[in-house]
C-alpha cells in the first residue's frame, strides 16, 4: 500500500526531498563522518514518521518502527528505489 501510493506522489517536492533525504542517509552511513550520519538519520527518522503518520500509521508505532536503524535502512531502499534516482548533492 505505502509503496502504490509513493508512486502516485513522486511528482511532488515533498516527495523528491524524501527520495534526497534516503539517497543522503545511505550515501552518509557507507561513507560520512559520524555526525553527518546522525545528522542524516535525524532527518529521515523524522521525515519517515511524518510520512507513516500521514498514511495512518499512529505517530507512537511509527516513531517505534523507525527507530530501529535496520528498519530505517529498509525503507530508505525501498523508497529510493521506488521514487527514482535524484540530483547529487
Amino acid at each position: 500500500m505505502l509503496v502504490s501510493r509513493l508512486q502516485c506522489l513522486t511528482s511532488h517536492a515533498t516527495y523528491h526531498d524524501l527520495a534526497l533525504r534516503c539517497h543522503e542517509f545511505l550515501h552518509y552511513q557507507r561513507q560520512g563522518r559520524p555526525d553527518q550520519a546522525q545528522l542524516a538519520e535525524d532527518l529521515l527518522y523524522n521525515l519517515l514518521v511524518e510520512y507513516l503518520v500521514c498514511a495512518g500509521v499512529p505517530r507512537e508505532k511509527a516513531e517505534h518502527f523507525c527507530l530501529e536503524i535496520d528498519n530505517l535502512t529498509e525503507l530508505a531502499l525501498r523508497i529510493g528505489s521506488t521514487l527514482g534516482p535524484v540530483a547529487t548533492f
